[in-house]
Protein backbone atom coordinates (compact mmCIF):
# COMPACT_ATOMS: atom_id res chain seq x y z
CA UNK A 1 0.00 0.00 0.00
CA UNK A 2 1.05 3.49 -1.11
CA UNK A 3 1.54 6.21 1.76
CA UNK A 4 2.22 8.56 -1.22
CA UNK A 5 -0.14 11.80 -0.65
CA UNK A 6 -1.95 12.56 -3.82
CA UNK A 7 -2.92 16.02 -5.05
CA UNK A 8 -6.11 15.63 -7.89
CA UNK A 9 -8.04 18.32 -9.54
CA UNK A 10 -10.53 18.74 -11.87
CA UNK A 11 -11.32 21.83 -14.39
CA UNK A 12 -11.39 22.13 -17.93
CA UNK A 13 -11.95 18.96 -19.34
CA UNK A 14 -9.12 17.65 -17.66
CA UNK A 15 -7.66 15.97 -14.84
CA UNK A 16 -4.87 17.02 -13.58
CA UNK A 17 -3.04 14.88 -10.75
CA UNK A 18 0.01 15.32 -8.84
CA UNK A 19 1.96 12.84 -6.98
CA UNK A 20 4.03 13.69 -3.34
CA UNK A 21 7.14 14.19 -6.03
CA UNK A 22 5.43 17.00 -8.13
CA UNK A 23 4.98 15.42 -11.45
CA UNK A 24 1.77 15.73 -12.92
CA UNK A 25 -0.17 13.56 -15.30
CA UNK A 26 -3.20 15.44 -17.16
CA UNK A 27 -5.55 13.20 -18.48
CA UNK A 28 -8.68 14.23 -20.10
CA UNK A 29 -11.80 13.87 -18.15
CA UNK A 30 -14.34 11.31 -19.81
CA UNK A 31 -17.92 13.08 -20.04
CA UNK A 32 -21.19 10.90 -20.56
CA UNK A 33 -22.63 11.32 -24.10
CA UNK A 34 -25.54 13.37 -23.01
CA UNK A 35 -26.70 15.27 -19.84
CA UNK A 36 -24.60 17.59 -17.25
CA UNK A 37 -21.20 16.53 -16.07
CA UNK A 38 -20.72 19.28 -13.42
CA UNK A 39 -21.87 22.42 -11.39
CA UNK A 40 -21.35 25.40 -10.18
CA UNK A 41 -22.13 26.28 -6.53
CA UNK A 42 -23.99 30.05 -6.41
CA UNK A 43 -24.27 31.86 -3.18
CA UNK A 44 -27.80 31.33 -2.48
CA UNK A 45 -27.25 27.33 -2.25
CA UNK A 46 -28.25 26.47 -5.58
CA UNK A 47 -25.91 24.98 -8.49
CA UNK A 48 -25.87 25.87 -11.93
CA UNK A 49 -25.18 22.44 -13.78
CA UNK A 50 -22.17 22.16 -16.59
CA UNK A 51 -23.22 22.53 -19.68
CA UNK A 52 -26.88 23.43 -19.12
CA UNK A 53 -26.99 26.14 -17.68
CA UNK A 54 -29.82 25.06 -15.53
CA UNK A 55 -30.43 26.50 -11.76
CA UNK A 56 -30.52 23.54 -9.23
CA UNK A 57 -31.16 22.75 -5.96
CA UNK A 58 -28.41 20.35 -4.24
CA UNK A 59 -30.74 17.09 -4.26
CA UNK A 60 -30.98 17.75 -7.88
CA UNK A 61 -27.39 18.74 -8.77
CA UNK A 62 -26.40 15.23 -7.35
CA UNK A 63 -29.14 13.23 -8.92
CA UNK A 64 -27.68 14.70 -11.89
CA UNK A 65 -24.32 14.62 -11.70
CA UNK A 66 -24.46 10.27 -10.21
CA UNK A 67 -22.50 8.23 -12.63
CA UNK A 68 -23.92 4.27 -13.63
CA UNK A 69 -20.96 2.02 -13.20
Amino acid sequence: MSTEKRHVLTFSGYVIDAGQDGTAVRRTLITPTRGDYGADPLPDGTFRMVPSGDIVSFDERCKRLKRVV
